[in-house]
């Protein structure tokens, strides 16, 4: 900032991106950043003509760790949702053009008339199914772990070792089947969660074993991950004893709107469908099933690599091709174990 003044470097237009994540006293340093002119009545005004704020005041607000201040002073309030509440006109884009429709269903509920681009409809790549997945999206329901669901090793650090390993296991069967690594993103809801992803990742990934060196595009909390996106999101919601903190509506909107072509949750599915709001979400990712319950568990398909000319409308399974339900995460290292072993037989 000092260097910028120091530049006398100026500007008429100012925009913002990501203004809903921001304090509103961050969002004033950039409108004073600049000396004023001086008119013929030796007033100081502003050299500024126009200011936009782009953000989205239905996902993640600023981040206050004060709760005190976050929730009795409205530090969390960004100026952008300020405008917004009261009543500012302000221009609401209808449609969006990240994600395939399936996937933007778990969201745009929460949006007003929120509709696809003709390209999430019409081009190719959204119209290809996912290799190795008989579904585009599914909420895979994560039991105890050799007896253990969430744990809290030290205070507010909340890790959960089954889903850890599952998510993990996952992102190696896609990268043993062909997925480019960086196009796989791992997100959860804790950085206790985040921070044993990434051993399980060093560990399952490192020197020696097939996969040595790779690594997924990123590996990162949810409220860290705003504002970016990915072609696959692999989902952990850890918890398993209570809702935490995606009691905040707002943050599984962010949690489900970062894939563009394939999203995959894990957690205990009846916790989270207990709540109202959340409920909505999670039964999106059901829609169009016969059976919904059966679907709980990891559907893949086998005999399957990347890429792909199967259709989304293509029935998975033609030709020699297998839908394998997978049991449990015990399962899922078992057929990943398996494919490495036979890379290494064939070196």
């Amino acid at each position: 900032r000092a260097h910028l003044i120091s530049l006398g470097f100026q500007y008429d237009n100012l925009v913002v991106e990501e203004a809903g994540q921001m304090r509103e006293i961050d969002t004033f340093i950039p409108l004073l950043l600049q000396q004023g002119e001086t008119n013929d009545d030796s007033a100081t005004r502003s050299r500024l003509k126009r200011v936009c704020l782009l953000g989205d005041h239905n996902q993640l607000p600023p981040v206050i760790k004060n709760m005190t201040f976050a929730r009795y002073s409205n530090m969390d309030q960004s100026l952008f949702a300020r405008l917004i509440r009261l009543g500012v006109p302000c221009i609401e884009l209808d449609k969006q053009g990240r994600a395939r429709p399936e996937i933007a269903a778990l969201y745009n509920w929460r949006y007003r008339s929120l509709g696809n681009m003709e390209h999430v409809v019409s081009a190719e790549q959204f119209r290809l199914a996912n290799p190795g997945f008989a579904r585009t999206l599914q909420f895979v329901n994560v039991e105890d772990f050799q007896g253990k669901g969430e744990t809290t090793p030290t205070a507010f650090f909340y890790q959960n070792v089954g889903e850890a390993e599952y998510v993990v296991a996952l992102f190696q069967f896609m990268v043993l089947i062909g997925y480019p690594s960086d196009s796989i993103s791992i997100l959860t809801t804790y950085n206790g969660q985040k921070e044993l992803v990434s051993d399980i990742v060093e560990q399952r990934c490192g020197e020696g074993t097939p996969l040595a060196g790779v690594r997924p595009g990123a590996i990162s909390t949810v409220d860290q991950y705003q504002g970016q996106q990915n072609d696959y999101i692999l989902l952990s919601l850890v918890r398993t004893e209570s809702i935490g903190h995606l009691r905040d509506i707002r943050r599984l909107v962010v949690a489900v709107s970062r894939a563009r072509y394939g999203l995959f949750a894990f957690g205990r599915y009846d916790l989270f469908a207990s709540h109202h709001e959340l409920e909505k979400v999670l039964s999106s990712f059901d829609d169009g099933l016969p059976s919904p319950n059966a679907t709980r568990k990891l559907e893949l398909i086998l005999n399957e690599t990347y890429p792909s000319n199967r259709s989304t409308k293509d029935n998975p399974t033609d030709g020699d091709k297998t839908l394998f339900v997978v049991e449990d995460v015990g399962q899922m290292g078992a057929i990943v174990h398996q494919m490495q072993e036979d890379i290494l037989q064939q070196e």
